[in-house]
């Protein structure tokens, strides 16, 4: 017999009830945590049968995200918990269509009951109606590589993490992998503790639920990995290393975006090889064409070549060459020119303020967002309705 798919969302009890839970055959945890956020997420990719939601988060939390979980996972028996009023909690479950609520403390038999008859509801539910459940949504991890500095890499990585979590709402976390240089967390502006040598000294306990405790946030909620703080903890970390957080990340992640250094280290393969596209980033100048040349060679001897998307950022003067002489050079087409605003993106990594915010409704902010659109999966694109989550952000 299948084991029925449970995730937890608890702010005080989720590892008690997935230990309890686990203690029978019946039932597989497909995630415990506190966080409403990632709850979400990972009903997204696991389509859980059951989702077992604490009812008694601070302020109002509770009974919002009982109304999205209901809405937007159907075909999941929602149980809420509580140690408050029962009758107060069960009330609210009739209105958001909850399938019956845990009054906690309450002793193995009667949760594992409770949970075995939500699961029976479930699967009776399905017979009924021959309802599929709701497709799971793509989850994406994009790739910003140039094998030469100064062409504004970590800037365009930083406004286009933003910017595909204003559009979208949704969980979007930035990856630092320049790891002897990287700064992607100081252009934020975003305060931070932890970087990826902390991750990797505690590689063999990472999961999705203790990932966020690493991350930096900026105030859109973009989630970031910092770099190593110190140039020479980069060589503690390897390609292994890269490849488990990226694992994890994509699995707590709707889009991950990765910064990567200016050369093909080891720990940029994993990226790379991950990666839905590459936005390979180039200025117009006779170097930098040569320079693109040879990294598009490159990704070609990896047969990487059809994931990559050519940006040219911060186009000025040119000197008589055009994106055409690019494109023929390359044999390519250039997916976006970012006109140059170099006063405001000095202003930006002076003040710790992405491009897109501090030159918010220049033409560079505008080609930032058309950029990030084209970035976007085909659920979350601007013809798409937007879903109830969306709409509470």
């Amino acid at each position: 017999m299948d084991k029925a798919s449970v995730l937890i969302i608890d702010h005080v009890s989720a590892n008690d009830l997935k230990e309890r839970l686990g203690k029978t055959q019946e039932f597989f945890v497909v995630g415990a945590t506190e966080n409403p956020d990632l709850g979400f997420t990972i009903a997204e990719r696991q389509q859980p049968d059951v989702i077992l939601l604490n009812i008694d988060l601070p302020g109002n939390e509770g009974t919002s995200w009982a109304e999205i979980l209901s809405m937007e996972f159907p075909m999941s028996s929602l149980l809420l918990v509580t140690t408050s009023d029962s009758k107060r909690v069960l009330h609210l479950a009739l209105q958001v269509g909850a399938k019956g609520v845990l009054n906690l403390p309450m002793d193995d038999d009667r949760l594992i009951r409770t949970v075995q008859k939500a699961v029976q509801q479930d699967k009776r539910r399905r017979e009924l109606f021959s309802v599929q459940r709701k497709v799971k949504p793509q989850f994406k991890t994009i790739v910003v590589f140039s094998t030469k500095g100064g062409v504004g890499k970590t800037t365009l990585s930083l406004s286009l993490g933003v910017a595909i979590r204003q559009m979208t709402g949704k969980r979007v976390g930035a990856i630092d992998l320049d790891l002897f240089s990287g700064n992607l967390a100081l252009m934020a502006g975003a305060p931070w503790k932890y970087s990826i040598k902390d991750i990797v000294d505690d590689i063999n306990n990472l999961d999705r639920e203790t990932l966020d405790s690493y991350l930096a946030e900026h105030p859109s909620g973009l989630k970031i990995l910092p770099s190593p703080m110190q140039p020479e903890f980069a060589g503690f970390i390897h390609a292994e290393h890269v490849e488990k957080i990226l694992s994890v990340m994509s699995e707590a992640f709707n889009y991950v975006i990765v910064d990567t250094p200016t050369y093909l280290h080891d720990t940029a393969v994993p990226a790379l090889a991950e990666a839905r596209e590459i936005i390979v980033v180039t200025t117009l100048d006779l170097a930098a064409i040569q320079n693109m040349k040879q990294c598009i060679d490159l990704l070609t001897t990896l047969a990487m070549k059809p994931k990559v998307r050519v940006v040219v950022n911060r186009l000025g003067y040119t000197g008589g060459l055009k994106i055409k002489d690019l494109e023929d050079e390359l044999g390519m087409k250039v997916l976006t020119v970012i006109p140059n605003n170099e006063k405001a993106a000095m202003d930006a990594v002076n003040l710790g303020i992405p491009l897109i915010t501090s030159a918010k409704g220049t033409l560079t902010a505008r080609r930032i967002e058309e950029l990030a659109t084209k970035m976007l999966t085909s659920d979350d694109q601007p013809t798409s309705v937007p879903g109830l989550r969306l709409a509470r952000r």
